[in-house]
């Protein structure tokens, strides 16, 4: 199980906590946690890569990663107003590469009990100058 590090903000926050929560899921793969976090007609798209429509698609991509790639999961910021929140991190793969994530999603009501939509961002870091 990768080590995960959650973000200082978000425990008078309720949505904050969904968010960071489905995050986390997502990094490690835990289909249990992404179930709970998650409407039944949810959609979750990954521009560029993957898009699934349902529940049952998402869980069958998250059952096909490979387990123990992901090292560590640092979560950054987590924000949520309305129907809407956000969450962003950094990924460290066991063989070193820096990955950046960001997951944008839709609450299915205001009280932001469950997700219904997902965009899910990511990026190498690289190298600065």
């Amino acid at each position: 199980m990768p080590k995960v590090t959650k973000s200082p903000e978000c425990g008078n926050s309720p949505k904050n906590l969904l968010v960071q929560s489905l995050a986390i899921a997502i990094e490690t793969s835990n289909r249990s946690a992404f179930t709970r976090c998650t409407s039944s007609d949810m959609t979750w798209a990954i521009p560029g890569r993957r898009s699934f429509d349902g529940k049952a698609a998402a869980l069958a991509y998250l059952r096909s990663r490979a387990p123990g790639v992901v090292k560590n999961v640092v979560m950054r910021r987590i924000v949520s107003h309305g129907r809407a929140g956000a969450a962003d991190g950094t990924l460290v793969l066991q063989t070193g590469e820096t990955l950046s994530f960001c997951h944008v999603v839709e609450f299915s009501n205001a009280k932001g009990v469950r997700i219904s939509s997902i965009s899910s961002y990511y990026s190498n870091i690289g190298e600065t100058d």
